[in-house]
C-alpha cells in the first residue's frame, strides 16, 4: 500500500511521540545520559515530524491569489527550521553530558535501557524506510529531512545499545565501572546530529534563494527540449528554480519568422505538456520569439 505525503508524515508523528515518551521515562529511571540524549533526539524528531506534517499539507495546496507560484517552498523553510532545532538539541546534549562527567553520575536498570533502545532502533528503521520511499516518489524535501532524522536515530540507537551493553558486561564480569562511557557517547551522538543539521541546511536553503535545479535535472530538461524541437524550433535563455517538490522552468522558444503564431503556440503547448509529464513537479513557462539567425542550425542554451 502506497502512502500519501500527509499519511507518511502522520505516521512519523505517532512513532516519534511514542518513542520520545518511552525513552524519556526509561532514561529518568536509569539515569543514563545516553538514553536521555536519545529522548531529546527523538523529541527533536517529533517536532521535526510535526513541522513536516504541517509543511506537506500546506505545500500541496494549489496556487491562489496571494501565492500564484503555489506553496511548495514551505518544505524548504521546514528543512531549515528542523536543522536549527537539531542544532539546539545537540548543544543541550553536550552541556548535560559534561555535567554528568563532572559529577560522575551513576546509571541503573541497564537491561531495561537496552530493551527500549532495541525497540527504538526497529521502529525507526521501519518508519524511515517508508518515509524515504514516499519522499523519493513525491520529491518531498520535508519528508526526506524527516527520514534523515529517523535514520540518524537508528544509527545512534545502535551506538547506545553497544555502550550500555559494554557498561553492563564490564560491571557483571569484570567488576569495572565504565559509566563514563555513557555521557562520552552522548557527546558523540550530539556531534553526529550536528552533521545532519549542517547537511540538511545546505540542501534546504538554496531554494529559499531561488537556486537553480540540480545539474542532472537541468540536463534532463535540455535533452527533452532538444529531442522535441529537432529541426522545428530552437531554444535559449533556459532558467530553472527549485521550490520544494516543484521545479519552475522557463525558456525562450524560437521559430522561423514565417511560422504562424497558432502553429508556434501549438508546438510550445505540446512541449510544455511533455516536460511536465516527464519531469515530476515541473511548472513550465515558454516565451515565443522569432529566430534571429535563420542560418543557425545549432541549438542555443
Amino acid at each position: 500500500m502506497s502512502l500519501t505525503k500527509t499519511q507518511a508524515a502522520g505516521l512519523s508523528v505517532i512513532s516519534n511521540l511514542a518513542l520520545t515518551l518511552l525513552k524519556l521515562v526509561v532514561g529518568m529511571i536509569s539515569g543514563s545520559m545516553a538514553i536521555i540524549a536519545e529522548a531529546a533526539h527523538s523529541g527533536a524528531d517529533l517536532l521535526a515530524s510535526l513541522i513536516a506534517y504541517f509543511s506537506v499539507r500546506v505545500s500541496d495546496q494549489p496556487p491562489d491569489h496571494d501565492h500564484p507560484y503555489g506553496h511548495s517552498k514551505i518544505e524548504n523553510i521546514s528543512g531549515v527550521l528542523e536543522a536549527s532545532l537539531i542544532f539546539l538539541v545537540s548543544i543541550w546534549i553536550v552541556y548535560e553530558a559534561v555535567h554528568k562527567i563532572r559529577v560522575r553520575a551513576e546509571i541503573s536498570s541497564l537491561p531495561l535501557g537496552i530493551a527500549v533502545m532495541v525497540i527504538s532502533l526497529l521502529a525507526n528503521t521501519a518508519v524511515s524506510r517508508i518515509l524515504y520511499r514516499v519522499a523519493h516518489q513525491t520529491r518531498s524535501i520535508a519528508l526526506e529531512a524527516d527520514a534523515a532524522h529517523l535514520w540518524s536515530d537508528v544509527l545512534t540507537s545502535g551506538g547506545v545499545i553497544l555502550t550500555l551493553a559494554v557498561i553492563s558486561l564490564s560491571q557483571r564480569f569484570f567488576k569495572a565501572n565504565l559509566v563514563l562511557l555513557d555521557p562520552i557517547f552522548s557527546i558523540v551522538i550530539a556531534l553526529w546530529i550536528l552533521g545532519i543539521a549542517y547537511r540538511l541546511t545546505r540542501k534546504s536553503y538554496p531554494a529559499l534563494l531561488d537556486g537553480r535545479a540540480r545539474p542532472e535535472l537541468e540536463d534532463q530538461i535540455i535533452g527533452l527540449i532538444r529531442d522535441f524541437c529537432a529541426d522545428r524550433c530552437r531554444f535559449h535563455k533556459l532558467r530553472t528554480r527549485q521550490s520544494g517538490a516543484r521545479v519552475h522552468i522557463d525558456f525562450h522558444l524560437q521559430f522561423l519568422p514565417d511560422t504562424h503564431i497558432e502553429v508556434a503556440h501549438q508546438i510550445s503547448h505540446q512541449l510544455k505538456q511533455k516536460i511536465e509529464r516527464e519531469v515530476q513537479g515541473a511548472a513550465v513557462i515558454i516565451h515565443l520569439e522569432p529566430l534571429e539567425d535563420e542560418t543557425d542550425l545549432g541549438l542555443k542554451v
